[in-house]
């Protein structure tokens, strides 16, 4: 029998905040002990005390952890813009058709930690007059005791709270610690669980699902295992149907075999209504015995960005120029230390005054209102490199007034923020990430540069840390750790990051979130300034 006592829950989250920066209050106490129901079994721990003391010398263990640990950061309805569009849009265009083919709407909710997300649907569709027999509403999670906690569908008073009246008194009932889901509710749903990175879904027939929903998953997945899930996730959705990713997740420069769409205000992802061009093995129930190398991303799918062309895709940040790293190695850290001196033109525009975006050039342009959001993003990031801070600072600001989860732009403004000397404005927007998406790398990343930025050298060490320890394999991690090293004239610590770099380049290497001016980006880039600054520290003082 398990045995999770409060000390070792309190031990929990204080190691959790200090490798990873994740917060855990006594509220959130139930995911941690979700998390460890899941993975003591595993090792073979039945005390959550010893379990914890393995967990400060084995780092893997704690990485395979974290993900359950954020299995309670959900909620009812969430993200409003999106129920939004389900509700008035893609559930009743879903049904409809459903029922015009005499069958059942089929729907699931991949990733859905304790049941909040289905139970949503399942209200909606109820509502809207949908019957249990006609709803297929399959809801997975790789947590099993998530999935045990979310077929009770118990529920505290506090995450009930911000639930509107009439439902909280339809599809609730009043239980001693809470409330619980009412059996007419529970009937639309089934419960499972299921493992995304498995290269075979059993349970899932080619083009038989009219939504998938799978929201703040692919966040903890590499670029290889995204690729092929969506793939498979391409083939199980009917021609026309749609994908929902979480607000601050995109597929773009990631997968390009969606049409991204908008429905009231959200963005959504839809299988074309075309036929598929052919492509070896997807991964579903009746493609057993495949090599896993077919799952693996195409050619063009993976081919990186390398030009300045100004050309924005829209949905995505513009693409970022390249550092040119000069012949002599003794003048690399000039070229290889982006935070060692803000560019030129961003000094120039904050000696205009950031705060004066609106009334001195900083007007958002009406056009501008029209696009959009990735688009709007696009048309900052262009503001940026051409070094007008002001309109850029006012045009993601207004975009985060009309779209305020969007994590590309909340990065981006707290770069902008950092460039321009408003140090504790740039802490707050990448705060704000993290208490978004509590494993969020770019904010981390982010947050070293601009501690790096102000001369804030431990406070730098700590946020680069903290996203080398949920991302080890990121290179530009380690060249900016290296870059903290050397200011502290550790460099023995920094030579030994710039190599890590260098060596973490033979692992696909995602694209960022949000922008950041000339930060190296590319994997020609980063090796190229890393060997650069590498050489220059072997060399010496001239």
């Amino acid at each position: 029998m398990l045995t999770v006592t409060s000390k070792a829950l309190q031990q929990l989250s204080s190691l959790l905040l200090e490798r990873a920066g994740l917060k855990i209050t006594p509220d959130g106490y139930h995911s941690l002990r979700l998390a460890l129901s899941t993975r003591m079994p595993v090792v073979g721990i039945v005390n959550a005390e010893e379990y914890v003391k393995l967990l400060r010398s084995a780092e893997d263990e704690l990485r395979a952890l974290l993900p359950l640990v954020t299995v309670g950061h959900t909620e009812f309805f969430r993200d409003p813009k999106q129920f939004r569009a389900l509700e008035s849009r893609i559930l009743p265009d879903a049904l409809w058709k459903a029922r015009r083919e005499n069958r059942r709407i089929s729907i699931w909710s991949a990733g859905c930690a304790t049941g909040e997300e289905p139970y949503s649907l399942a209200m909606v569709l109820a509502e809207q007059g949908a019957l249990p027999i006609e709803v297929d509403l399959w809801a997975t999670d790789l947590n099993l005791a998530a999935v045990e906690a979310a077929k009770q569908g118990r529920f505290s008073a506090r995450r009930v709270a911000g639930m509107h009246g009439d439902r909280r008194t339809r599809f609730f009932r009043p239980v001693e610690d809470g409330y619980e889901i009412v059996s007419s509710l529970k009937d639309y749903v089934r419960f499972d669980g299921q493992n995304l990175a498995v290269p075979v879904f059993e349970k899932v027939k080619p083009e038989s699902l009219d939504l998938i929903l799978c929201r703040n998953v692919i966040i903890y997945f590499d670029l290889p295992t995204i690729r092929a899930l969506m793939d498979r996730f391409l083939a199980a959705l009917r021609p026309g149907a749609l994908l929902l990713l979480g607000y601050s997740e995109s597929l773009f420069k990631v997968y390009d075999r969606f049409e991204m769409v908008e429905m009231e205000g959200a963005f959504v992802y839809r299988r074309p209504v075309k036929p598929l061009a052919p492509r070896t093995s997807i991964g579903l129930g009746n493609t057993k015995g495949q090599s896993t190398s077919a799952l693996l991303p195409s050619t063009r799918a993976l081919k990186t960005t390398l030009d300045t062309s100004s050309k924005v895709s829209p949905g995505g940040p513009a693409p970022r120029k390249t550092v040119e790293v000069p012949a002599r190695a003794s003048e690399a850290s000039q070229v290889a230390n982006p935070a060692s001196e803000p560019p030129r033109k961003s000094l120039e525009a904050s000696a205009v005054g950031v705060d004066a975006g609106r009334s001195r050039g900083g007007e958002m342009p009406a056009w501008s209102l029209m696009l959009a959001p990735g688009e709007r993003l696009n048309a900052a990031v262009r503001m940026i490199e051409r070094g007008d801070f002001v309109s850029a600072v006012a045009t993601v600001e207004q975009l985060l007034t009309d779209e305020p989860g969007h994590l590309d732009a909340l990065l981006t403004l707290g770069n902008i923020y950092s460039l321009s000397g408003r140090v504790v404005d740039a802490r707050d927007a990448f705060a704000q990430a993290i208490n978004r998406e509590p494993l969020c790398v770019e904010a981390r990343v982010f947050g070293g540069l601009a501690e790096l930025q102000a001369g804030e050298l431990a406070e730098a060490r700590a946020e680069l840390g903290k996203a080398l320890f949920l991302e080890p394999s990121l290179a530009i991690g380690h060249y900016l750790m290296a870059q903290v090293h050397e200011r502290l004239k550790d460099h023995e610590a920094a030579r030994r990051h710039y190599r890590n770099a260098i060596s973490q380049l033979r692992f696909p290497q995602r694209q960022l979130a949000g922008h950041y001016p000339e930060l190296p980006d590319s994997a020609e880039s980063i090796s190229r300034a890393a060997r650069y600054a590498l050489a220059a520290l072997e060399e010496g003082p001239l």
